[in-house]
């Protein structure tokens, strides 16, 4: 009896990394093409993610990039976490035996990348940004395949691009959504939307408020819509919280417009939904990336790209799609297949 292959997926740090990694995972799953098993970082968001989707994944014990601190202490920590890590994956993929190891990008999908090419297991890495991460880079250098989210992926000489592979949209009625999401909302009126990513942003935050008040000054039947924790600001009477939510469908079963940050991920979710958005990029974001989702989405007519210093105040960029314009991508394409036709099963 042939032995049934095997696929390891790394995938860490944010959701943006976690969310399409597991998607893929239960694609394949689901066709009965492989056995997956997963790698993650230490973070607790990440634990909290994946318990969700009842999987337990094999723990490094990282919890983030040594470059992406400024203090030497924590550097240094994070160096030996690092190191640690490598003999945690080693470990694991000699337990797992993976015929194909799948990166999701990160500082998690950094020790697989090194085992596999030391034991020359084929890799591909999926990157979920317009412009490559330095795992990434790196992966690319060493030859493994590179599977873009976009047309783009600054930074390697050569992508196949694929797109994201985000959740199945499932409508529910409003009826139902304020009812999964246990919230009243006035009827007949516009909700617009607020994400800031899995680890939320309080500027976005201010600047979405800010909005939202003055909506609410000019008598707008506007409701704004907040995934997260109300930040210890004036909230505005025209503004719901909704805590953190995994189980997107009620939330975006509501929105008429996004107000998001420009993560791959995210994007990728807007633009299969057919929902209008104001991508907002952090301007912090490394290599510049959100910056970059944002145009590729503005191009494939997910919405409109707004930046923190623009002169335009946010409202009058959420105001041209509340005005009636629509996204013109017919959804995003399923990633799944594409990425899936790159793996050497």
């Amino acid at each position: 009896m042939l032995r049934r292959k095997r696929v390891l997926i790394a995938a860490g740090g944010t959701g943006g990394h976690i969310l399409p990694a597991v998607v893929f995972g239960r694609w394949l799953e689901a066709r009965h093409e492989a056995s997956v098993s997963y790698l993650a970082g230490g973070r607790p968001l990440e634990r909290e993610i994946y318990a969700y989707f009842g999987i337990e994944p094999q723990i490094l014990p990282i919890e983030g990039s040594p470059l992406g601190v400024r203090s030497p202490v924590r550097m240094l920590l994070r160096s030996l976490a690092l190191l640690g890590s490598l003999g945690t994956a080693a470990r694991c993929i000699c337990r797992e035996k993976p015929d194909v190891c799948v990166l999701f990008g990160g500082y998690v999908s950094l020790p697989p990348l090194l085992i596999c090419r030391n034991r020359r297991i084929p890799v591909v890495i999926h990157e979920q940004n317009a412009v490559a991460g330095r795992v990434t880079r790196l992966a690319s250098r060493w030859g493994a395949v590179v599977a873009s989210g976009w047309g783009a992926c600054d930074g390697v000489p050569s992508f196949l691009p694929v797109g994201i592979p985000v959740r199945r949209p499932e409508r529910l009625l409003p009826s139902r959504a304020r009812e999964r999401m246990a919230l009243e909302l006035p009827e007949g009126g516009r909700v617009v939307g607020v994400a800031g990513g899995s680890l939320g942003s309080r500027e976005l935050a201010e600047r979405a408020l800010a909005a939202a008040a003055s909506f609410e000054k000019n008598g707008d039947d506007i409701v704004f819509l907040f995934l997260g924790d109300p930040p210890e600001l004036v909230v505005p009477p025209n503004v719901r919280f909704v805590g953190r939510q995994w189980d997107m469908n009620p939330f975006y079963s509501l929105c008429d417009v996004l107000i998001c940050r420009a993560g791959g991920s995210t994007l990728a979710e807007a633009l299969r939904w057919g929902i209008p958005a104001v991508a907002v990029p952090w301007e912090r974001a490394a290599g510049g990336h959100q910056e970059r989702n944002a145009r590729c989405f503005e191009e494939a007519g997910g919405g409109v790209v707004w930046r923190e210093g623009d002169g335009e105040p946010l409202e009058s960029a959420l105001q041209k799609l509340l005005e009636g314009r629509r996204n013109a991508a017919d959804g995003a394409p399923d990633a799944c297949s594409a990425l899936r036709a790159l793996l050497p099963l």
